[in-house]
């Protein structure tokens, strides 16, 4: 093997920029710096730009960091928003190679380490063999579809906080959003984690979801008053100096009937949400506020959900067929054309902006065993032993789904074309549910479609199902 051949040569060793450096030694040194059945100590060497390179080496910086890479890659190779990728002869060695890993923005910077470790290497037979071959040249660039691709999750059903926000950087997502009955005392040091990765977290409480929706009481103004006053004073007492990026919330839409006694949902929840925002802006006139809004109740009244405050992101749950439904199958074709025409509707609200959409179709949560929350707690420090018995009870379900994705993701591939063909601004785009205990199939392949969608469905499945980093056990 080519142990001592081969170098990580950097510009910057800080931010997002680190988080990708050693990625790539992680990663790239598993396949460099062993031999089978050998125990030889060796680390692979990480330099800054300017070191002697004798033959092989990553060069892993931002475009306008690195003469080198300026050097073998044009300004017209790296999207503005995206990376680029580049294997490249050194020019002073025929055998030798110079993989360029670049971008314009740190985050994306990681995101091309990503893409060389999941997507390039893969497409070689015995990856395990690669680095002792001369590695085949290759240039390449990507950019994102949509801007924010965010995942909602139950914090009570992290058991490795660390490990969760490594997985959601490693399939590019870009946005956690944390639902707790009690704010985590870590939630600080989660925060920080996420964000240096440049993952933004957004912390999610009731706005009225617990208190009313799915209970016996019914919507009242006296009820709604209750909660209007519980989501101000929530906001204060827990949110306000945590640090967070924005506050996510779910109301009382989360029914069938669209109408109690004799008012629409969909009149009386914006009416409520548009004057707590008002409130809460008045404590924080940049605080970003996204309203979780469940279809059931208000679909047919969009009229009135469009006079939602403007400034006010609309994340869209339950909105249909697979992918928004629990279900990972179609019902049928006609149901599912349905929820093309829904979605066609969603798009163009509002002026198309402040969109989001929230796919369920990777749910994998067991709610019959729930214990309600007591108290605060510590997020994601559970021991091994229970992640790993948490693990085990899940790995059926996975399988399942993954078997249902390889069968029916065409239809969330078709899905993903229909919404980028047809929004007016650019879509936020969801998966609720955990993927805590690894890198699952149908994540990847949704995170992967919420990216980019230059494939059709089968290419697709084949470039995801071949990382490494996807858990089949």
């Amino acid at each position: 093997m080519k142990q001592e051949d081969w170098k990580i040569i950097y510009s910057k060793y800080d931010g997002v920029a680190k988080r990708a450096i050693h990625l790539l030694s992680k990663e790239a040194g598993r396949l460099l710096i062993r031999e089978e059945k050998v125990y030889r100590i060796y680390v692979l060497p990480c330099e800054k730009e300017g070191c002697l390179v004798s033959k092989n080496a990553f060069f892993v910086s931002l475009y306008e960091d690195s003469e080198t890479i300026r050097r073998f890659v044009s300004p017209e190779e790296v999207p503005a928003d995206g990376f680029a990728v580049k294997v490249v002869k050194n020019p002073d060695d025929e055998e030798g190679r110079f993989v360029l890993l670049t971008a314009h923005t740190e985050q994306e910077l990681f995101y091309a380490v990503v893409s060389f470790l999941d997507d390039y290497m893969p497409r070689y037979d015995r990856m395990d063999l690669l680095f002792d071959k001369v590695l085949p040249l290759c240039a390449y660039s990507e950019r994102p579809d949509h801007k924010t691709r965010s995942i909602f999750t139950w914090g009570h059903s992290i058991n490795d906080y660390r490990a969760y926000i490594d997985n959601m950087a490693r399939v590019k997502l870009n946005e956690v959003i944390i639902w707790n009955d009690f704010v985590p005392i870590n939630i600080k040091e989660i925060i920080e984690y996420a964000h240096s990765y440049g993952i933004r977290v957004i912390m999610g409480y009731s706005w009225g979801w617990r208190e009313i929706s799915n209970k016996a009481e019914e919507i009242s103004e006296e009820s709604i008053e209750r909660v209007r006053e519980l989501a101000i004073a929530q906001y204060r007492e827990n949110y306000a100096d945590l640090g967070c990026d924005g506050i996510y919330f779910q109301s009382f839409t989360e029914r069938k009937e669209n109408v109690v006694g004799g008012k629409t949902i969909a009149t009386m929840v914006t009416d409520m949400v548009n004057q707590v925002a008002e409130e809460l802006w008045k404590i924080n006139p940049s605080l970003r506020l996204i309203f979780g809004l469940h279809a059931t109740s208000v679909k047919t009244k969009l009229d009135e959900i469009a006079r939602v405050d403007p400034r006010m992101e609309i994340l869209w749950e339950d909105c249909g067929e697979f992918p928004f439904a629990y279900s990972t199958t179609i019902s049928s074709e006609e149901a599912f054309e349905e929820t093309l025409d829904f979605i066609k509707q969603i798009l163009s609200l509002r002026g198309g902006k402040g969109v989001g959409l929230a796919f369920k179709g990777v749910m994998m949560l067991d709610w019959s065993k729930k214990v309600e929350q007591h108290g605060p707690y510590i997020m994601g420090e559970n021991s091994v032993d229970i992640a790993n018995h948490d693990r085990r009870l899940r790995d059926k379900g996975w399988r399942q789904f993954a078997a249902d994705w390889m069968k029916n993701g065409h239809y969330a591939h078709r899905m993903m074309q229909f919404i980028n063909e047809n929004e007016i601004t650019d879509t936020t785009m969801c998966l609720a549910g955990t993927f805590d205990g690894g890198i699952y199939l149908p994540f990847a392949l949704a995170a992967e479609m919420f990216r980019s969608l230059q494939e059709n469905y089968l290419d697709v499945l084949h470039r995801v199902s071949r990382r490494a980093c996807i858990r089949v056990d």
